[in-house]
This record gives structure tokens, sequence and C-alpha cells, in this order.
């Protein structure tokens, strides 16, 4: 198993030791569930098969539920079923008749220091390492369809096939916004992919490029129970779902089971680096420390600069002074959310939330350290159930798989060898991929700062839809479990404030467009589940 690379889930019957194996790769991309009952094991890959045995019971799991709410799953393998457990990345369950056995054959970690001579000694082994894992993608049924963005990410994955494929065709799908929308961007992002994408396109000719709106409401967003059908859960982010379906459905339709993305990017070849000041601090390197804020205050938006200073100073403070402040946030803001967290406080109180959340909870601020990286990636990771199951909900939907290069297991291994300068350097954060891609994504992309923002056009898709939203708020009122777990009056006064001018919905486009929206998801899952699942 250590040496298996790749994205799978797969089981294995011995049928001479009475023995089952299931083990899912490290992907976010694959998920495989599994039910240990009496005197039977099932398994498979998405809920509904194993929710249509009348052996398997359909009671919900209160903390899965909770979890979504908060974003913050733990890594025990619990599902949103009380009698299904789901297989954690990187992870073999063995069962026999007697027994049931877990054990994790790989996961990210510090890896020793790779010492090579120079700057473009590290660029041209990362080329290679990343090259393999794209080349490894490419053998898939039907056409090759990639991702596209103006970020680093996704636009090097697609021109590393283009060019490994070339002069065959690659096609390049962008999701842009609907015309005339307006669109909620903040300082520090874009909305239009467009302008990067062209420019890419102009690079390789054999990249076929098609921009995509999500102009029309899906189905799900208003009544999903045909989703919770075919799915058995919720979505994760049922909005940016609906943006990102056109992309799914355009790769079914060009014939592609498999769509190249670059999710993981910035948690590998893209990380922005900002670990190397923590190893600065400790190493007492105060000097180029100074340097390195200095020159991060010309590269980096001012609210991220901010942010990084105010961290690096807290950490030199007395552990006991640091406790205090922690203990001050957490009381302030026990679930660390910057937006609301429509759980009922009756349900908090009794399932213990505040304290599970202080054990699992995390914040941005917490991956800073120095080897902040391993860490952020094996919280990803090791914690990616909700990111499974949605995408096993999309699969069913569509019949598209994603695969995503930067999950390689190589190029995880190889990202957490290099030093922390090859990421952060003289205020280039992000530097090894802009060094490294820059043979093959244009001069717009390497130097952009800026992020791309995701479904911006929200407010114009679904604003005329407020009443039927309100009505199906309006039926969890009717469900026992539903307002059991969802502080629901909230969100009925949440909604009634959604304003009809986007431009008044600034700054609070999260509230509406992703807790409100999730909460009101999961709560017609809720209601969904006290009718039976049908």
């Amino acid at each position: 198993m250590p040496r298996l690379l790749g994205e799978f889930a797969w089981a294995v019957w011995n049928a001479r030791d009475g023995r089952l194996m299931l083990a899912r790769d490290l992907s976010q991309n694959r998920a495989l569930f599994f039910s240990n009952g009496d005197g039977f094991t099932a398994f498979s890959t998405g809920y509904r098969p194993l929710l249509a045995l009348p052996q398997i019971p359909r009671d919900v799991d209160d903390l899965a539920i909770a979890d979504l709410l908060l974003t913050s799953p733990d890594a025990s393998g619990r599902s949103f079923y009380k009698a299904i457990s789901w297989v954690g990345a990187a992870e073999r369950v063995i069962v026999t008749a007697s027994s049931l056995r877990r054990d994790r054959f790989w996961e990210p970690a510090p890896r020793p220091m790779l010492r090579l001579p120079s700057d473009a000694d590290y660029w041209d082994a990362a080329r290679g390492v990343f090259e393999e894992a794209v080349a490894c993608r490419l053998r898939v049924a039907g056409p090759v369809v990639c991702s596209v963005s103006g970020g680093l990410d996704s636009s090097a994955v697609a021109a590393t096939a283009a060019r490994r494929l070339a002069p065959g065709i690659v096609h390049g799908l962008c999701i842009v916004p609907v015309a005339g929308a307006y669109l909620s961007v903040r300082a520090h992002e874009y909305a239009d992919e467009r302008p990067f994408v062209a420019a890419l396109a102009v690079q390789h000719p054999n990249l076929q490029v098609e921009y995509l709106e999500s102009a029309e409401v899906r189905p799900f967003e208003l009544d999903p129970r045909q989703l919770f059908l075919a799915a058995g859960a919720p979505l994760r982010a049922p909005s940016n779902a609906a943006w990102f379906l056109p992309m799914l459905h355009r790769a079914a339709d060009l014939g592609a089971t498999t769509l190249l993305r670059g999710d993981l990017g910035n948690l590998t070849f893209s990380a922005e680096g900002f670990t190397q000041l923590s190893a600065l601090r400790q190493g007492g390197a105060w000097l180029t420390l100074a340097r390195e804020f200095a020159a991060l205050r010309r590269t980096l938006p001012s609210s991220s600069w901010r942010a990084l200073a105010r961290y690096q100073t807290l950490e030199m403070l007395p552990d006991r002074v640091r406790a205090e402040l922690r203990r001050i946030r957490r009381h302030r803001n026990p679930f660390r959310s910057p937006n609301p967290v429509f759980i009922n406080p009756d349900f908090v109180q009794d399932a213990g939330l505040d304290e599970r959340n202080r054990h699992h909870g995390v914040a941005r601020r917490d991956f800073w350290t120095a080897n902040g990286v391993a860490s952020l990636l094996r919280y990803v990771l090791l914690r990616s159930r909700m990111q499974g199951e949605s995408s096993a909900a999309l699969r069913s939907m569509t019949g598209v798989t994603s695969s995503d290069p930067f999950s390689d297991r190589r190029v995880i291994d190889f990202c957490l060898s290099l030093p922390p300068d090859q990421f952060l350097r003289n205020g280039e954060w992000r530097r090894l991929a802009r060094r490294a891609f820059a043979d093959r994504l244009p001069t717009e992309i390497i130097e952009n700062r800026k992020r791309g923002a995701q479904n911006t056009d929200w407010h114009t898709r679904l604003a005329p839809y407020r009443p039927n939203l309100a009505e199906e708020l309006e039926r969890l009122s009717g469900s026992a479990l539903a307002t059991r777990i969802l502080d629901v009056p909230r969100m009925k006064r949440i909604l009634a404030g959604w304003p009809d001018d986007p431009r008044a919905v600034e700054g609070d486009g999260q509230v509406y467009r992703v807790s409100l929206l999730r909460a009101l998801h999961v709560g017609q899952y809720l209601s969904w589940i006290d009718g039976g699942n049908r």
C-alpha cells in the first residue's frame, strides 16, 4: 500500500483468510463508506447503495451535521449516518468476522530537507515531479478536459497537459460571471478570469477554451430532494456547487469522465510561504525577518500584511499572555467563524459543541507556524470527509470525477522536503510556483497577485427566488430534527433582511451565500430524513 500511487477507492476480499480490505487514496476526490453490522459488512463509494439495504439504519449522526455547519470535521471516521463509517484519506480498513482495524499508510509530515546546489535545480526538480503527476492523469477515458482560471494552479495543470499532448486538443473550461450581473469582490480579488485564460490559450494554441456562465438557478438550490435521493447526503457548499456544475455538465457533454483541477496547489507548489516568517523568528534571524516584512508590505494586500504582522507580534508574547488572549477570542467567537453559525443554542449546549470545537476547530493563523504547511495538509486531507461526500454527490449527478495532480503523493512529499525560502523570499510569496511555472504560463498569470473570486454573481441568480427560499425555510418548522439542530428563527430573520440591491450586500455576502444557504440546505436534508428518506 505505501508504494501505491494515484486516486483510488477499492475493496479486496480474501476468501481464504475471510478478510475484507477497504482502502482509499489521500486525495479529496474519492469517497468510500462501509457499514459493519451483525454478520455482514457492506461498502460503497456513495451513501445510497448502503441506505438501500434494510439492515442499515438511517439514523443521522448529529455531530456530523454540526461539523458540516461549522465546516470543521474531525478525523474519527464518522459519517452523516450512525451506522455508516468513512474510510479516511490514505487509510486502510481491515474487517474480519471478529475484528475491525484501521491504519494509515501515509500522512503529511515534514520530510528530510532536500538540499540542491541552486534555485534553478529546485525549479527543475519541481517541474519534473509535477509533469509526472500530470502525465499519470492524462490516461483517461474520453477527451482530456481541464478546469482553467487566472490562478497559478489550474493554469499550470492545463498548460502542462497541453504541452504533453500537443498538437492534440486539450479542452479548457472556465466559469465566468453572468453578463450584466453586479459582481461583489473584495480589493484583493477579481471576478472575471477571461483576460488571464485568454493569455494562456494564446501561449498554448491546442488548449481549446470555452467560457461557461451559471445563469440559471439549479433545481437543488430550491428543492434538493432529488439530490438527496441520488446522493443520500447534503452538499458542503450548495451555492458554490451550483455555480461550478455547468463545468461538470459540459465535461460530460464532451464525453469526458474526468475533470483535471488544481485544488491542492495552494498547499503545495503555490503555498504562500508565510511559514518562513515563523521559521525566521524562531531561529532569531531578526534582520532577515524585518526585511521580509518590509518587502511583503509592497507585494501583499494591506489586510493580509497586517494579519501576518499581528500574528508574529503575538507569538513573541509570553505563553501566559497568549493563552489569555486565546481564551478571550474563544469567549467572543467560540466557533472561530467570521460568519453566523445557524445552530440552535440549546443543541450547542446539549451536544457540547463549544468544547468539541476547541479540539477540532481551526483558524487560518493556526497554520502560520514553522511547520504550518504540513499541519494544514494534515487538516485538509485527513479531515476531507465533507469534500469527498460532495465529490461523490456531484459525480452521481454528472458522471464526472475530479482529479488533481497537486494531490499526488510525490508532489506533496516533494513540497514538504523543500527549504521554506523556496516559497517566500524578498517579499515574493508563492515563489516556487511563479518560478517553476514561468516556462509555461503567461506573464499575466505569473505576476497576478489577486485571487479569483468564485460565484460572484450569486445574487443575480438567487435573489428572484427569495420567496421560494422563504417557503422552504417555513417548512423546516415542521421538522423536529431540523428545529432541534438549527436556529430556524434566526435564519428567518436573516433571510427577511436579504437586500434587493446587490450593492447593499457588500461585506455580508458570505452571510447569505455561504452560511444561510448552507444551513437551509442542511435543514432540507434533515426534513427529508424526518420524512423517511424519500
